[in-house]
């Protein structure tokens, strides 16, 4: 009895490691992740989740997109707000909408002083068994 016991724990535990996670969920980790890196500051952590073919508003580039994130995450701290998320993945490729609010606050002040709405499409694609932001463009403002 003790043995078959033993047998159906250990069964249990390798069926639970053996679990893949979806395609949704990696991505919303990776997602997740860059915006807890934007609200940190941590501007090299951000720039983990996208592709080296990263293209960005008005063909902005992998490069151009560290440093712009090096640059405003150095004079305010940038807060991230997802309203709306939806995501449909094909193979390994991927299309996410976001809403989002940025708010951003300079000096040391608690509330934010400005703050923009803006709707986003990311396009993701699978690199090496991860996922990357490969295209972010703005789909209008609100």
């Amino acid at each position: 009895m003790r043995d078959q016991l033993f047998l159906a724990l250990l069964s249990v535990a390798l069926l639970a490691g053996c679990r893949r996670e979806t395609p949704e969920a990696l991505i919303r980790k990776v997602f997740d992740g860059c915006v807890q890196a934007v609200e940190a500051g941590d501007a090299a952590k951000a720039a983990q989740g996208l592709s080296p073919k990263f293209t960005g508003p008005e063909g902005m580039d992998l490069a151009g997109a560290r440093l712009y994130l090096r640059g405003i995450l150095a004079r305010e701290r940038v807060g991230v707000h997802v309203l709306t998320r939806n995501l449909a993945v094909r193979g390994t490729e991927a299309v996410q909408t976001v809403e989002v609010v940025f708010t951003g606050r300079s000096g040391g002040g608690l509330l934010p002083d400005e703050g923009s709405r803006r709707s986003l499409v990311l396009r993701w694609e699978r690199r090496d068994g991860d996922w990357k932001i490969r295209e972010i463009q703005e789909s209008g403002n609100k």
